[in-house]
């Protein structure tokens, strides 16, 4: 009789209401599509529900059962080897964090652990459903837009996420690293203050090279980072960020409550840059190479 064990992570159709258009344009997998060995995104393994991993999910209650309000939009999910003693160790070596990660840096979504589960199986049958980690600091993610944004990948999106998995550097210079740390802490922030905080702490992990005229450093090399992933930043607008952001870290009251147009615009603008560099430097040695030493920064970006 087999064994077979799956871990899965979902995003669900509640976050946002997309525009049809945008759901016409960029379509997600309409069937499954492989991202590596034992890795699919696309229906749950055996064709199981997904109420029933939602359920597995959700906080517990006595006689009381709301009508679900969201569906599965699609689930990204692991086959691993099975064990008697790890039903408490989804993603034990890390693989499919690093996968969402890579993820959230080609499109950012809230797909994230607190619709995440163990699954276990005897021969094709479902036996039990261990909740991920699904709850506490890092279980969701949020991203800075409006209701009608895509929440999900398209398949042009997946292509490239499975064309980046295998290239992912498990240990890139340290600058790649930290600044890995720093967006990851953005992704999960849901206060755009804090979020900005990390945000431009990602790119002073890049980019800085001496404690002295911090904004400056900022303010010059933010754009050439940009211009080198075929972006664009005016060191006015880095100037303008830097300062909310020292104005947060200090103490001081930035108000971020009008969400408006220009404010979304605006923010995503820095973290499409800082997403981009990051696909690229986890990705890509040479490029990774650019932020091995001070030096080197500063060869790339000038003093």
């Amino acid at each position: 009789m087999a064994e077979e064990v799956f871990d899965v992570v979902m995003q669900s159709t509640g976050a946002f209401r997309a525009d049809f258009d945008e759901f016409l344009r960029a379509r997600p997998p309409e069937e499954n599509f492989t991202l590596g060995s034992d890795l699919w995104v696309g229906d749950l393994p055996h064709g199981i529900r997904s109420d029933l991993v939602f359920d597995a999910c959700s906080p517990a209650a006595y006689n009381f059962k709301p009508v679900r309000q969201y569906g599965c939009r699609y689930a990204i999910c692991l086959g691993v080897q099975p064990r008697q003693s790890d039903h408490y160790e989804w993603d034990n070596d890390g693989w499919l964090r690093r996968v969402l990660f890579l993820s959230r840096l080609i499109r950012p979504t809230t797909i994230s652990t607190n619709l995440s589960a163990k699954l276990y199986f005897h021969d094709g049958e479902l036996e039990m459903i261990v909740p991920g980690p699904t709850s506490g600091f890092g279980t969701h993610a949020w991203v800075v837009a409006d209701f009608k944004w895509r929440d999900w990948l398209s398949v042009t999106e997946f292509e490239q996420l499975r064309d980046a998995i295998p290239k992912y550097l498990l240990s890139p210079p340290d600058r790649v690293r930290q600044a890995r740390k720093h967006i990851d802490h953005a992704f999960h922030s849901f206060y755009l203050d804090q979020r900005c905080a990390s945000l431009v702490t990602g790119f002073e992990s890049l980019l800085k090279i001496s404690p002295y005229k911090a904004t400056k450093q900022f303010a010059s090399r933010a754009p050439q980072l940009a211009d080198r992933v075929g972006l664009e930043l005016t060191e006015a607008e880095a100037v303008a960020l830097y300062d909310d952001r020292s104005a947060f870290v200090h103490g001081t009251q930035v108000s971020f409550t009008d969400l408006n147009d220009e404010l979304i615009v605006q923010y995503n603008r820095f973290e499409q840059v800082l997403r981009r560099s990051l696909l690229q430097a986890s990705t890509d040695s040479s490029f990774a190479a650019l932020f091995c030493s001070d030096q080197s920064v500063e060869d790339a970006f000038g003093k």
